[in-house]
């Protein structure tokens, strides 16, 4: 089922047009889109603590995130949201209500906090309107700037939300850009 669930996508990916990626000057007051993988609690300690960071950067800072059940108990607020399983369909592409309302928003960044593949994420990075994509290189051509994980042992685990977000900071305010 994974291996369908991958061809569709990747064959939805190759039907997306050709968009114009563009470097924000991360100085400046920014909309900025984050994705990431909820805890099975929804509490996201570590989430929190990113949106502060970014409100304290005086960003427009959107929270979208995304649980693997099929539940969510958290609110739908419009700067912060958490789907489950009944957001998605069958094959795991969100639903159209869920792609209608991230088509109502142009970002200037997307910070995409996955570090660990999941379809579902990656379907809203996709989708997303986002001038810039930032993301972990887990091999999905998705994003236009990758951050490459350390070299891991096969037991350890992946690479903490925590230490993508510093590496997503370090790198976009690194980045002069004229726009």
């Amino acid at each position: 089922m994974r291996k369908l669930n991958q061809i569709i996508f990747d064959y939805l990916q190759k039907k997306q047009p050709a968009r114009e990626s563009r470097f924000p000057h991360f100085e400046r007051p920014l909309k900025v889109l984050v994705l990431y993988r909820s805890d099975i609690l929804e509490r996201n300690d570590a989430v929190k603590a990113i949106r502060q960071d970014l409100l304290r950067r005086q960003m427009d800072t959107t929270m979208w995130g995304f649980v693997q059940k099929k539940e969510v108990n958290s609110a739908i607020l419009p700067q912060s949201r958490i789907l489950g399983l009944n957001d998605y369909n069958f094959f795991g592409k969100p639903n159209q209500d869920i792609l209608n309302d991230l088509a109502k928003e142009q970002y200037d960044v997307l910070l995409d906090l996955t570090t660990q593949p999941c379809l579902q994420l990656r379907y809203l990075a996709l989708y997303a309107k986002a001038d810039c994509k930032v993301g972990l290189n887990l091999g999905e051509g998705i994003h236009d700037l990758l951050i490459s994980p350390p070299d891991l042992d096969a037991e350890q685990a992946a690479p903490e939300m925590g230490w993508l977000y510093s590496q997503f900071i370090n790198y976009l305010t690194s980045i002069k850009s004229n726009d």
